[in-house]
């Protein structure tokens, strides 16, 4: 028996992975899931690109799954290397932007001016005191607000309020994650609205 089902895969000049999965019901319906996805895909949100699945029967199937497939395969394929085109060029747009620069130069110049010596109980900066409880207080306030700029999809403005890993070392964990997941927001958003 010879078939042409993987030159037709190959005639769609898609490079990827595939997963096909064929289920057959006692009355000869045919159920196939296929699930595109590109090699070395750095962005998260291939993860939720569903399967297709496609119903019938064998001869429908025979006539018509590469017709069904091929332009939202196509149509996945260039989301995923746009996708993967931007998470370099804003990798890239981060280390040239002015902004960044500006806030590491701010960060350097705030280091060499404040002289921290710890207590206790208190923290003292630049000469203040500052009580432990006031500097949980302003952490806690700028995550509260950094939820709400998150809720409402406004993820550079929440990127700028996020507070230093030097001022709260204690909460590095915490910040990295929360940078990472805003910056994939933000990126995931400015990737839609290319389309």
């Amino acid at each position: 028996m010879k078939t042409n089902f993987f030159q037709n895969i190959a005639d769609l000049n898609v490079p990827g992975n595939w997963k096909i999965a064929i289920h057959v019901d006692d009355k000869g319906q045919f159920t196939v899931s296929a699930l595109f996805n590109t090699d070395n895909n750095g962005d998260n949100a291939c993860k939720v690109v569903p399967p297709m699945v496609l119903k019938g029967t064998a001869q429908e199937l025979d006539e018509g799954f590469f017709e069904t497939i091929e332009k939202p395969v196509q149509e996945t394929a260039g989301l995923f290397h746009n996708m993967e085109a931007y998470l370099k060029g804003l990798e890239e747009a981060k280390k040239q932007s002015k902004m960044e620069q500006d806030k590491k130069a701010q960060e350097n110049k705030i280091k060499q001016q404040t002289k921290v010596k710890t207590t206790e109980d208190d923290i003292e900066v630049s000469g203040l005191k500052e009580n432990k409880e006031e500097k949980k207080k302003r952490y806690d306030e700028a995550m509260k607000n950094i939820a709400d700029l998150n809720d409402h999809c406004k993820y550079e403005e929440a990127i700028a309020l996020l507070p230093s890993v030097e001022d709260y070392p204690e909460k590095q964990t915490e910040l990295e994650k929360k940078l990472a997941d805003l910056t994939r927001k933000k990126g995931q958003l400015e990737a839609m609205k290319l389309f």
